[in-house]
Parts: C-alpha cells; structure tokens; sequence
C-alpha cells in the first residue's frame, strides 16, 4: 500500500452501541386504572425493543401518561423525584432503574429535558441549605401530538354518550284548527239482534216453562183443606179456591 494510500485512508465511523435483546419485546397490557393509547402504545413498544431495561421504562412511561396527558397538564413541566417512585407497588423499581428508566425514555423521545433558566441551579431549603433545583422534563412532540389526538377521541366519545341519554321531552298535542270543527265522538249502538225474537212469519212465541208440583206438599194441603172444613173454619167461598 502507498504512502499516499495510507494517508487517504481513514478508520470507519464507530458505530452506536446499542443493547440488543434477542427475545422480541410486545408491551404487556396495562392492569390498572389507566392504559396507554393504542398508537402510543405501539409506538413506544417499537422504540424500547433494543433496550435491556425497556419493562421498566416503559411501566415508567404508563405512570407519566397516567398524571401528565390530560388536556389540562399536556404541555406543563414537571418533575420526576426517583425517591418518591422507588419501591412503589404499582412500579416495581428501585432508585437506580428509575435513573434508567428515565434516561431511556429521553432517548427515544418520550421525554424531552426541559432547560433551566439562567441562574443558579442550587435554591435555598427551608432549614436554610443548599439543594439542586429539581430537573423537569414534558412529554415529547411526537408522543405528545398522540396523546392529544387520543384525548379528542375521547371526548366525542363522551358527548356521543351524554346525546344518547339525554331524556327526549314529550311532544305536546296538536291543537285542532280553529277553521275546522272537531270530529264528533261516534259511539256505537247497542247490539240488538232481532233474529231471536221474529221469523219471517211474525214473532216466536215461546210457552212458559212448566211448574213442577211437589205430589207431597199437595197431599198435605189437600188433607189440612178437608180437615179445616169438617172443622167449619173455611167459608163457602174459599172452599171453591
């Protein structure tokens, strides 16, 4: 090789280090009160699959999302105090893998570091020392155009509930017309059939039933007749009824 070779010749560029993993990384589904949207959700599973600690800051992320994209608190500033978060039951992370988690997540533009003002970055305590003003991060661009967008399809899905249950009042009755009467009421006759009472010669004149005697109430007053007239007590014209 030339000399003028060697001197052409440059080393190749270093290429990032990345932390392969080799088992594929698809986001568990979050148990809890809140879930991360769909597309956010998507996004950010592709974003941490090469990283080691990519369970713990994407359970991270879901905590953030949690307390800092609503409409209210989406383009604020806020800080993120790793003692507070360590230990927590819903995390699982200790100090140090909230560190990371952190760090990671400013990697894949979940978080952008929000810059201080000019000053001093040490404010005075309350027992009058000196602590580190605290580090505030929001939510990156990207990541925060997907919560907005998931937060308006929250909200029509919310006024198309609140027009479905909303009472429908009764409608009032139409008022006649004032040129045209009202209908008169039409009630219908009694129903009066005459096909039992007449033929087509003239009326069915049907016979009384017939009265059935009791033979032992006639015997008794037949004798309690003859013995009230040998007695004398019926008159001439009762013996004939």
């Amino acid at each position: 090789m030339s000399a003028v070779q060697l001197l052409l010749w440059e080393p190749p560029a270093p290429r990032a280090r990345l932390r392969h993993v080799r088992r594929p990384f698809t986001p568990s589904r979050e148990v809890g009160p809140y879930r991360l949207p769909h597309d956010v959700r998507d996004r950010l599973g592709t974003a941490l699959a090469h990283y080691r600690n990519r369970d713990g800051a994407f359970a991270l992320a879901v905590f953030i999302g949690r307390f800092w994209s609503a409409p209210g608190r989406i383009e604020q500033a806020f800080p993120i105090d790793r003692r507070a978060l360590a230990n927590r039951p819903d995390l699982g992370l200790t100090e140090a893998k909230v560190r990371g988690a952190i760090r990671t997540l400013e990697r894949v533009g979940f978080l952008d570091r929000v810059e201080p003002d000019q000053g001093s970055r040490y404010q005075c305590s309350d027992t009058g020392d000196l602590h580190r003003k605290p580090v505030c991060f929001r939510l990156g661009l990207a990541y925060r155009a997907a919560f907005e967008a998931a937060n308006k399809r929250a909200q029509k899905h919310r006024e198309g509930q609140g027009l479905a249950r909303r009472p429908i009042a009764p409608s009032k009755g139409l008022r006649p017309c004032a040129t045209l009467p009202a209908a008169p009421v039409l009630k219908s006759p009694k129903y009066k059939s005459e096909a039992e009472t007449k033929m087509f010669m003239g009326e069915i004149k049907r016979p009384p039933p017939p009265t059935s005697l009791n033979p032992h109430l006639e015997a008794a007053l037949d004798r309690w007749k003859k013995a009230a007239e040998g007695q004398g007590l019926l008159r001439s014209d009762q013996r004939e009824s």
